[in-house]
């Protein structure tokens, strides 16, 4: 349900944004109001959009907007709540945990989401020969460890189950309270495997299924264009299970060779979302700004995810850079 506070986080950070633009002409961001375009920097090119062989965060960013786990991050709070599952069940001793997947969870190719999804994913993960660095994330689990090095050859060992469709199991070596915060990361998401295995197979890297052209998510967008060291478009998902609450219609990751070329994206109001420091005290915007996570003149989102309010913001940008953006654009022109 939108709150009043969700609006609140959300203007905050679209006017620290359009505050920081200092140029007379109308720029993206302006633009941005009529098509219903997110411009957002983050920072270096990505890699790929691979949750299972990447680190970085430039590719978390584009990978949050494509893929979704479990659970998902409540915009405000942070905190777990339903993803792909609806619910979940937690043992007595606190190491079972059994989730209930949507029965309208869908890929973007509109297949099912289902628990093989998952278990197969993870299976993924932790193959040796992938060498995923993040697989230790999983290392909680019974016996994923030992598959990981080799010591056990059967993943069905492990602590990882679909027992049905829609059911996933997970056993945990032990009691651990914030498992549910660990399945926020994006290693624990899953890929389309029948597409990965299309396009050069589970076990290599770097292969033609992360192109636009071929790429299946279970996200809020699609991946629509990828511009090397320029930019990657996402799309709003037909097919997400939670599309009515989407109304961006798009959004674009910049990639830039320098803080310095970010920012002066920013302050052109090239950008609304930035990475690199807002220097100047009067382009850096109003005390209200921390209040979506900034401080130390950094920008929108700087120390959170932008993207759950991204999927969950009910709004969409048209109307929102009025008279107070245009006038402080003036005000820091003339700086």
């Amino acid at each position: 349900m939108v709150t009043s506070r969700h609006l609140l986080i959300f203007l905050s950070g679209l006017l620290a944004a359009t505050l920081a633009g200092c140029g007379r002409r109308e720029s993206a961001v302006v633009a941005a109001g009529e098509s219903n375009i997110l411009h957002l920097g983050n920072s270096t090119e990505p890699s790929d959009p691979d949750p299972q062989t990447v680190t970085g965060r430039p590719e978390a960013d584009v990978i949050r907007a494509l893929l979704e786990g479990l659970v998902t991050a409540d915009p405000v709070t942070g905190e777990p709540r339903p993803g792909q599952a609806t619910s979940w069940d937690v043992s007595a001793d606190g190491r079972v945990y059994t989730f209930h997947l949507r029965a309208d969870a869908r890929w973007s190719n509109g297949d099912p989401v289902t628990a093989a999804d998952f278990v197969g994913s993870w299976r993924r993960m932790l193959t040796p020969s992938l060498g995923a660095e993040y697989a230790y994330n999983l290392f909680i689990v019974e016996g994923s460890q030992a598959y990981r090095e080799g010591r056990v050859a059967d993943f069905g060992q492990t602590g990882f189950q679909a027992l049905d469709e829609h059911t996933v199991q997970v056993i945990l070596m032990h009691p651990t309270p914030y498992f549910l915060n660990l399945l926020l990361h994006y290693s624990w998401w899953p890929v389309h495997l029948p597409t990965v295995e299309k396009f050069g197979g589970l076990e290599r890297r770097g292969t033609k299924w992360t192109r636009p052209e071929n790429y299946v998510g279970n996200g809020p967008f699609v991946l629509s264009e990828w511009r090397p060291n320029q930019y990657i478009a996402v799309k709003r998902s037909p097919t997400y299970w939670g599309h009515a609450e989407v109304r961006l219609d798009e959004v674009r990751f910049y990639a830039t060779d320098s803080n310095d070329a970010e920012e002066r994206m920013f302050r052109t109001a090239q950008l609304h979302v930035t990475r690199a420091a807002v220097l100047h005290p009067v382009c850096r915007g109003p005390d209200l700004v921390g209040r979506s996570g900034v401080s130390g003149g950094k920008r929108f989102g700087a120390d959170r995810d932008p993207l759950p309010v991204l999927r969950q913001r009910p709004h969409h940008l048209r109307g929102l850079t009025g008279n107070v953006a245009q006038a402080s654009r003036d005000r820091c022109a003339a700086l």
